[in-house]
């Protein structure tokens, strides 16, 4: 007969006196950290890719759909990527793209902002998107 390790614990764990398991965090900081670099990474190729959409469209700025279609980004997550949700608005001269954590101190605590001049600005918004008055990063 072979018993898992997961059963093991469970009835070590009830033996001991204690009612249920502990429960697990529901993500390890590394992580956390890393769905941030990933969402800043991101960003920072979302920038590009309205440089060269701006320079081949004659100062245009494109959403994130057009972005995708033309092949400039993949977007494999329909606009979620490592925990984070991003966001273009088009404005007439320019655009504001937005990473905001999927769930915030989870997936990450920190909200992104770019836009045409390229400086990536971030905060901590408790779940809000980060915004051109945030500090640059």
């Amino acid at each position: 007969m072979r018993i898992s390790a997961s059963f093991l614990f469970l009835a070590t764990t009830l033996a001991c006196g204690e009612k249920s398991p502990p429960q697990r965090p529901q993500q390890l900081p590394m992580v956390t950290v890393a769905d941030e670099m990933a969402a800043l990474s991101r960003l920072h190729g979302i920038a590009a890719a309205e440089e060269r959409y701006s320079l081949e469209y004659d100062g245009a700025y494109a959403t994130l759909p057009e972005l995708i279609e033309k092949g400039y980004i993949g977007d494999p997550s329909q606009g979620k990527l490592s925990g984070y949700r991003f966001e273009i608005r088009v404005a007439e001269r320019g655009f504001q793209a937005t990473a905001v954590p999927v769930k915030y101190g989870v997936t990450g605590k920190r909200s992104f902002y770019v836009d045409e001049s390229k400086m990536v600005r971030g905060a901590d918004k408790a779940g809000a998107p980060a915004s051109s008055a945030d500090p640059a990063l």
